[in-house]
């Protein structure tokens, strides 16, 4: 009698209990019949924050090769993280992307000579939440603000440093610029021409075409400025060559202006309009540069001259 109880009391906790075996969620034969392939999912009801596990195994008669598809990075809407392979079962981890019917495509497993044609397939990923019941009344207060990433703290602290750098690097290119002039004893035109030649002997036109026209251009604007009150490297091409023009100074320039309006021209194309010249043009820029200064201060010493006989 006690043996009959334990039995019946055994079927109904199994009875009872939820199944420990997940229903295949997709199943076919060989043509033949003598293979089988089955493909379950886990958990049965899977959640969008779940890690699935699709499980394909295959029976057949020993000395069968099985062949599994080659998987990628997806099955559907499932990224795969894992792939464990075995004799006859393929085991894929993968995680879902969004709730809902997510497709499993149909596939062939080889076996031997003969191929099973596993059909498609649907999982149904269920929600993080219960749309049906979900309430707001147990929502607490708010959560004290996340803290930033600290590497976005990083990223200011460096952005800081190399605003300081480049403003100190200005600092001292024109501060530089203010000593040579103040301590050296040479002309406008014999100090721009140094810096000419400084600038050609440096070679930057072959590493940094267009820092070297932006150097070039500078030179060029300083002098302008040493010899006239226009603030040169504060305007554009337009407005510098309408002030160089004005009847005032036009008799210092009149000559010299064919040969600094094409160059103009050229360093604008260099450096605002991303032209890469050739090195007969850099050298062509560079030499229209060096005889504008030549020329505008013979210019000037005429004009001088003239005025004193005058």
């Amino acid at each position: 009698m006690s043996r009959i109880s334990v039995f019946i009391g055994a079927v109904l906790i199994i009875g009872c209990s939820p199944s420990v075996i997940a229903a295949p969620l997709s199943e076919a034969d060989s043509a033949d019949g003598q293979c089988r392939a089955v493909l379950t999912v886990s958990p049965d009801r899977p959640r969008l924050a779940d890690t699935i596990t699709l499980t394909f195994d295959v029976t057949c008669p020993n000395g069968i090769s099985v062949e599994f598809p080659p998987f990628g990075e997806r099955i559907g809407e499932l990224n795969i993280v894992d792939i464990q392979t075995a004799d006859r079962q393929l085991v894929l981890t993968a995680t879902p992307q969004c709730a809902g019917k997510t497709p499993i495509w149909a596939m062939t497993i080889r076996c031997g000579e003969q191929q099973i044609d596993l059909p498609a397939a649907e999982i149904d990923i269920f929600a993080e939440i219960d749309t049906v019941n979900a309430s707001l009344d147990d929502i607490g207060l708010a959560a004290e603000p996340i803290p930033p990433s600290i590497w976005y703290i990083y990223a200011i602290i460096a952005a800081l440093v190399l605003i300081a750098l480049v403003l100190l690097w200005l600092f001292y290119r024109q501060k530089r610029t203010e000593l040579l002039v103040e301590n050296h004893p040479l002309s406008a035109q014999e100090f721009a021409l140094r810096r000419l030649a400084e600038l050609l002997e440096s070679r930057k036109h072959e590493s940094d075409v267009k820092g070297f026209f932006v150097e070039l251009s500078d030179i060029v604007r300083w002098y302008v400025e040493r010899l006239t009150d226009i603030r040169a490297p504060e305007l554009t091409t337009e407005e510098f060559l309408n002030k160089i023009a004005r009847p005032s100074r036009s008799t210092r320039f009149a000559g010299s202006l064919e040969t600094l309006i094409p160059f103009l021209e050229s360093a604008d194309v260099v450096k605002f309009a991303k032209h890469v010249p050739a090195n007969d043009e850099v050298m062509l820029a560079f030499r229209r540069a060096e005889g504008f200064i030549r020329k505008s201060q013979k210019e000037s010493s005429d004009v001088a001259q003239s005025r004193n006989r005058g």
